[in-house]
């Protein structure tokens, strides 16, 4: 702030504010050195509005009532174990009223989870846990629902994609499947879960692509669930199950399925996976991941945003969100409100251009 000079320019005001209001028991005092009587008023004047700016700030955010935590899931599988990991976490660390739920809402491809949740514009009281379909629904022509009707809350995790054989399958590793995608697309089965455009799918299509294959070709098969083309895939009839790690460790370990190759940018860590290369090692950019985001509906404040950041910042650092993480393979990746933004902006314009080439963009 600017103060002239008074007469003859031997008239000035000296202002240090030595103060900072951090709560009830910390005073915030100015310290004034005043070289002109008249402008002493201006000074009191100035104090007033300091003093009165600073105790009259608005207080942070906090939840008033139970917090619903929304799923487009029914109960049971990974999305809905997620749910239920945030939720417990929040009310564990005392964030959330212990009577908080989660709130099963499957159907529509999420669809049905999706319009409950932005009928709630407004209301801080409701969260989601969201995924992929957030982004992909709209882009295949599913849903008129975009991720942009929702506020961004904070990233949780990532999870990786796993390429897996049956354990005496022809197919002996990842080169060797390579080659055979080369040499005829059609020649190999691939298990991908909810239909075309799915993560796992476009795992598949990245492998064809890399491998100089024409992608119409790629023989894939559509199963209701992970657990479904995991077991399609143990009963030899689909060569190459491409799916989560938390739905292949266990059949690995059994020596009932071997792991070939991880659609990832570096090799995972755990006694099954450390052995297992990525694509980009043996020269195939094929890289897809899954995420876990948490949204709100939208109108939320930029107070209540923040107390979503920083709550789920606080229990994604706790020892037991950790080992939830480890026990499931799943990779740490806590980001705020405008990582969440950008995650779906990335995604969103790399799937465009993967919907056009293979002819699956809706309108």
């Amino acid at each position: 702030m600017y103060f002239p000079a008074g007469l003859n320019g031997k008239s000035s005001l000296e202002f240090l504010e030595t103060g900072n209001y951090l709560g009830a028991n910390t005073m915030s005092h100015c310290v004034f050195r005043i070289a002109a009587a008249p402008l002493r008023g201006l000074c009191a004047t100035l104090a007033l509005l300091l003093v009165g700016g600073v105790h009259a700030a608005e207080p942070a955010w906090t939840p008033t009532k139970a917090v619903e935590v929304v799923v487009g899931v029914g109960p049971g599988g990974s999305m809905d174990r997620t749910a239920r990991m945030l939720r417990d976490a929040l009310a564990a660390e005392g964030l959330v009223p212990a009577e908080t739920t989660v709130a099963n809402k499957p159907g529509g491809g999420h669809a049905v989870a999706f319009a409950h949740t932005l009928r709630q514009a407004g209301n801080p009281h409701v969260i989601q846990v969201v995924n992929s379909p957030v982004v992909t629904n709209k882009l295949l022509g599913r849903s008129p629902i975009d991720y942009t009707q929702f506020t961004p809350l904070a990233v949780l995790f990532d999870e990786q994609f796993l390429f897996a054989v049956k354990s005496d399958s022809p197919i002996r590793d990842a080169r060797d499947l390579f080659e055979r995608v080369r040499q005829d697309p059609a020649s190999v089965s691939f298990s991908v879960s909810s239909g075309v455009g799915t993560l796992n799918h476009i795992a598949a299509v990245q492998l064809a692509q890399a491998a100089g294959a024409d992608i119409q070709r790629l023989k894939t098969v559509s199963f209701g669930s992970a657990a479904e083309g995991v077991t399609a895939t143990l009963g030899g009839h689909v060569d190459v199950a491409i799916t989560t790690p938390f739905s292949l460790v266990p059949f690995a370990e059994a020596g009932r399925l071997r792991l070939i190759a991880v659609a990832a940018g570096k090799r995972l860590p755990g006694a099954q996976l450390e052995g297992v290369p990525t694509w980009r090692e043996l020269g195939a950019d094929v890289e897809i991941r899954g995420w876990r985001v948490v949204v709100g509906p939208p109108d939320l404040t930029p107070e209540q945003v923040r107390f979503w950041e920083e709550a789920i910042r606080r229990v994604t650092l706790t020892p037991q969100w950790q080992a939830e993480l480890e026990r499931n393979h799943l990779t740490d990746r806590y980001g705020g409100s405008e990582a969440a933004r950008q995650l779906f902006d990335s995604d969103a314009a790399r799937l465009h251009a993967l919907y056009t080439a293979l002819g699956r963009l809706g309108n």
